[in-house]
């Protein structure tokens, strides 16, 4: 059983916890995920790890209800218990000094990105950050993206914070622009990354 450490509400149905997991924070990289399964008799889910304290022995994840199972999960509390908790699992996300990265993190996306950014910036990389979300309400982890990029441009689609438009209108500028940039990475929905790469195709990216 793994011990939920915290448990915080970041917006409507997008959720913090911190899990007491030792072996996976000994180990955790940024791009790699955990196997979670709230009780004996509830299905296996995969969500990514959103941060970890080597030190603490915990791991961060971040989750939006979307089904059976996270609604499950999103019912537990502080002290309370997850029965299995398994990883971590996947390739890490390749870092190296690439030169200037510039990171885009769609929707809750952005506690994916934000262990990215950081892994970037401690290699070397100049890295400039965009967050997107449909409104004001469903941005959160604007400070913690912040503190890890050298830059971070911030819209939402209605204009309610920020800067009104979606994030591949700053990430074509930042192409456009004089400074070179180096990779691009985007994770979010699907539709937000196939135009982050139809943006990024022209330039070589």
């Amino acid at each position: 059983m793994y011990r939920i450490l915290l448990r915080e509400d970041l917006v409507p149905n997008i959720h913090l916890f911190k899990i007491e997991a030792a072996a996976v924070a000994r180990k955790a990289q940024a791009g790699q995920f955990v196997i979670v399964r709230v009780d004996e008799k509830g299905e296996r889910i995969p969500l990514t790890i959103a941060d970890w304290d080597r030190e603490e022995g915990s791991i961060v994840i971040v989750f939006m209800e979307a089904g059976t199972t996270t609604r499950k999960l999103a019912q537990l509390k502080s002290g309370e218990h997850i029965a299995n908790f398994v990883g971590p699992l996947g390739l890490p996300t390749h870092i190296e000094k690439f030169g200037t990265v510039v990171c885009v993190g769609g929707g809750f996306a952005v506690a994916t990105i934000v262990p990215i950014a950081r892994a970037l910036k401690e290699a070397g990389n100049r890295v400039i950050s965009i967050m997107g979300a449909r409104n004001e309400d469903l941005l959160f982890w604007e400070d913690r993206l912040g503190s890890v990029s050298h830059q971070l441009i911030v819209t939402t689609d209605d204009g309610s914070y920020a800067r009104k438009g979606v994030v591949t209108e700053p990430l074509k500028e930042l192409l456009e622009g004089g400074e070179k940039i180096d990779r691009v990475i985007a994770i979010g929905p699907t539709v937000m990354m196939k135009f982050c790469s139809l943006t990024t195709k022209p330039f070589g990216v």
